[in-house]
């Protein structure tokens, strides 16, 4: 699937090797050289590098020979700290721009965003710890959180639903004296945002002249399902996918298919250590491509996904795939199968009736499902999902239950799937890949 780009990720990894100091050493360490990559299959011999690489080394060991923190155009990332220590990262902002404009390309929606000379201004709504300026500071202004690029980043409590709601007013008068072209939102910090409209008797600053982007976690089919009603058909909604080390990876097209960067990256699917066949799921494992500053090579991202070999209706080359979401957060069967991320929320549905949900594995053979209903509460749908999921799950163990609050993550980000034993089953086998 990834030939086109193989000679480009050769290329890269020739240049890492002669520039990168933790990725030369990462090389000879599996006794290896740039010229003994020759064709796609040598890939698999060489071991995936991780972020625990690129923690460890940052920044002299991972920033390319000739370059550092104050080079020119150098944007400076740091993830949310999901996984435990916050991850920083730095890519050139060109480089991010040109990710960005591939993966929007792919939904011609997205189009009004690229107008010649059109100043954008973009709004932000996610966790705290997935920007760089203090939001959750309830006496910062709109100046303090507004980035060099024209994004404001609007004010957010770490605990999403601790939220008051006079900080909720205040994002929401805040998107509309800045007129967002753009709304780049986590879907359920979003979804919550929109509740705290209507309890407020607020409409939308208005339902047309600008998009919405999803991404940071699962958008789920109840969050969506919020944000649609909220603003209605003729404000574009589409899902991303992405790493705050890489920028943009994928971008969700007009059919709700979400479609691969397979341009800006050369794309691997690992199944214990081998390339997976379509329909498998697997470990996304990922090349940059002429990143002259701090270049991945076969990056295992931790997300599991399954591709298509079909053609996608829309008619954009890229591949299609479905982002089954990270391999930390696989509820396992006691039988040794999983289901998804994407998979239960498929289960649940749009599910009118509730207005968020989280599933956590608590044991091997243990599980609980809690959720806030709203003024829909339908007591007949609520036994369906639990006896579906329970099916689901093959087993009996799942409490399932209403609740008036869950917590986010420490990150600050609200995880719909977690699992306390998804880890006990996923390991890195000798080649350095996830093996299910």
């Amino acid at each position: 699937m990834a030939a086109s780009t193989f000679e480009r990720a050769r290329r890269e990894i020739q240049y890492a090797y002669e520039k990168v100091a933790f990725f030369r050493k990462h090389m000879d360490g599996a006794g290896l050289v740039p010229a003994d990559i020759r064709e796609p299959a040598d890939l698999l011999r060489l071991p995936p590098t991780q972020k625990v690489d690129y923690r460890r080394s940052f920044p002299v060991g991972v920033i390319a020979a000739g370059y550092n923190l104050r080079s020119r155009h150098v944007l400076r990332f740091q993830s949310s700290g999901t996984e435990g220590e916050r991850l920083v990262s730095v890519v050139f902002s060109y480089d991010l721009a040109r990710r960005q404009a591939t993966c929007l390309e792919i939904n011609p929606r997205f189009e009004a965003l690229w107008k010649p000379g059109l100043r954008l201004r973009t709004c932000r709504y996610a966790a705290p710890n997935c920007s760089d300026v203090e939001c959750s500071n309830p006496n910062s202004v709109m100046r303090d959180r507004l980035l060099a690029d024209g994004t404001l980043v609007l004010p957010v409590y770490h605990d999403l639903l601790t939220t008051p709601p006079e900080l909720a007013s205040r994002a929401l008068d805040e998107i509309a004296e800045y007129d967002p072209h753009f709304l780049f939102v986590d879907p359920t910090h979003f979804a919550f945002l929109i509740r705290q409209l209507r309890k407020a008797g607020r409409a939308p600053h208005k339902t047309r002249g600008f998009c919405i982007n999803s991404g940071y976690t699962l958008c789920t089919r109840v969050a969506r399902r919020q944000i649609q009603e909220c603003f209605g058909p003729e404000v574009p909604v589409a899902d991303m996918l992405g790493m705050s080390e890489l920028g943009y990876l994928g971008f969700e097209c007009p059919e709700g298919k979400l479609h691969l960067n397979a341009r800006d990256y050369h794309v691997e699917f690992i199944r214990d250590g081998r390339p997976a066949e379509p329909g498998e799921l697997a470990e996304l494992v990922l090349t940059t491509l002429e990143d002259k500053l701090s270049p991945h090579i076969r990056y295992a991202t931790g997300d599991l996904y399954r591709f298509s070999a079909e053609r996608c209706p829309c008619g954009n080359p890229l591949p299609v795939v479905l982002a089954e979401g990270r391999a930390k957060n696989m509820l396992w069967r006691k039988e040794g199968t999983v289901l998804t991320p994407r998979e239960l929320d498929a289960l649940v549905g749009d599910a009118p009736w509730m207005d968020l949900y989280r599933m956590e594995q608590t044991h091997e053979d243990a599980f609980s499902f809690q959720f806030l209903r709203n003024e829909r509460a339908d007591a007949g749908l609520e036994a369906g999902l639990a006896e579906r999921l329970r099916d689901a799950l093959k087993t009996p163990h799942l409490k399932f239950a209403a609740t008036q609050y869950l917590p986010s993550d420490r990150g600050g980000k609200f995880i719909s799937c977690v699992s306390a034993v998804a880890m006990n089953h996923v390991q890195r086998g000798p080649s350095g890949s996830a093996c299910l």
